[in-house]
């Protein structure tokens, strides 16, 4: 076995006397590399945008809502036993309404939050993506009806810190006057996601007054220990709490999102197994001309004593070479792709100076890249497999050579 690895990595690596055997086998190695290193790019950017789903959408928005039908009175004692529930972490409560931001002219539709600045830190990282000192003016008395705002909201109404706009909410029957107030932008959330084109945050006394229910919350926001739980512990509060509460989770407000990531994860990695297949179908053909090519070479092993294992070892063994090379070459240039892909893509953006995604049109407006080993091994087995694979017919049919036939005319 020591004399067929040796033939086998020394046919690997030699030239061919036949240009087109050359050409074949590059362009299957090159195959392999470009397919392993996409599918793991690929796979990275799917990963980051599941990520960024999770940590930063995710982040902002409730696990699980409790919304109660007649507005929530005293909201501290209902948080406190909910925060008692196993997997629940913590519990704040909310205001939610809808309405109108209006400037100079300019007018957007936004969701507008009214929360206790103390108890939201504790369900969201809103913290993460505002400054401080402007989610500290939340609670600020002297300044008139404070409010933080989205980025994109901000920059489509044109704000600067300090600047007035007003607040229109329509009434809730449709007949009624609608409800007008002034209010001072003191800071924006720029979380880089498409809640940045639709998000208005304010106090629960601020945003009060524009409820349905006035001095009351809508609700509470609860944060869980474990995301995947939210569909169970929503059907358990629904019967635990009765018509009183309507209750929802985040499957059913962001789910599609998730659900789309997901499904373009797995159509784009079977795509891109397909590319490698037909990288490793090219080393058939590599190996099929190279038996032809090899003829006298194999009968004459035959004829020295060379058993037919040994013949069908020695192009298993090239054919595993070039999977080996092409897999490995892919998984390097397809890791360092996915670890700066980030960095590559700001680059770009800014030597172009256009920005590839939008977050009025993307869930997000960067590009995201969550490198993962495990994915990396699978993408290297799954190549490697199947290079294999594609070695067994062109090593069986070397074992059926005639070594009399072939020496006939040499």
């Amino acid at each position: 076995m020591a004399y067929s690895f040796f033939i086998g990595r020394r046919y690997s690596g030699a030239k061919s006397r036949n240009a087109l055997v050359s050409f074949i086998s590059r362009i299957s190695m090159a195959g392999m590399v470009l397919g392993v290193a996409v599918l793991i790019v690929v796979l990275s950017l799917m990963n980051g945008f599941d990520k960024e789903l999770r940590e930063r959408i995710l982040g902002l928005l409730p696990h699980v809502s409790m919304y109660h039908r007649q507005g929530l009175d005293d909201w501290l004692a209902a948080a406190t036993e909910l925060e008692k529930i196993d997997g629940v972490e913590a519990a704040a409560p909310f205001i939610e309404v809808e309405g109108l931001l209006s400037r100079s002219g300019k007018t957007r539709p936004a969701i507008i939050f009214g929360v206790d600045t103390q108890a939201e830190q504790r369900v969201s990282v809103i913290a993460d993506f505002v400054d401080p000192a402007s989610l500290a003016k939340l609670g600020a008395s002297e300044i008139k009806s404070p409010a933080l705002l989205g980025s994109g909201l901000t920059k489509q109404l044109g704000l600067k810190l300090g600047q007035g706009f007003r607040l229109i909410i329509p009434s809730p029957s449709g007949r009624g006057a609608a409800k007008v107030a002034s209010f001072t932008y003191v800071g924006q959330i720029h979380s880089g996601t498409e809640l940045d084109q639709r998000l208005m945050l304010s106090s629960l006394k601020t945003i009060s007054p524009f409820a349905r229910f006035a001095g009351k919350a809508s609700g509470l926001r609860l944060k869980l220990d474990d995301l995947s739980q939210a569909p169970k512990l929503r059907w358990q509060l629904s019967q635990s709490h009765g018509y009183d509460y309507f209750v929802t989770d985040w499957t059913q407000t962001q789910g599609n999102l998730y659900h789309a990531v997901q499904m373009s994860k797995k159509l784009v990695s079977i795509v891109l197994l397909l590319i490698i297949a037909i990288a490793a179908f090219n080393v058939v053909s590599t190996l099929v001309m190279v038996v032809v090519e090899k003829e006298a070479s194999i009968a004459i092993l035959r004829t020295m004593g060379a058993s037919g294992s040994e013949i069908l070892s020695i192009f298993i063994y090239q054919g595993a070479f070039i999977g080996l090379v092409g897999t490995g070459l892919g998984v390097l240039l397809g890791s360092c792709l996915a670890y700066f892909l980030p960095s590559l893509v700001a680059g770009l953006e800014s030597l172009l100076g256009f920005q590839f995604l939008q977050s009025d049109v993307y869930p997000i407006s960067y590009v995201p890249s969550d490198l993962r080993w495990l994915d990396v091994l699978w993408v290297a087995g799954v190549s490697l497999g199947m290079s294999l694979l594609a070695t067994i017919y062109p090593a069986w049919r070397a074992t059926k050579i005639r070594p009399a036939q072939v020496l006939r005319y040499e």
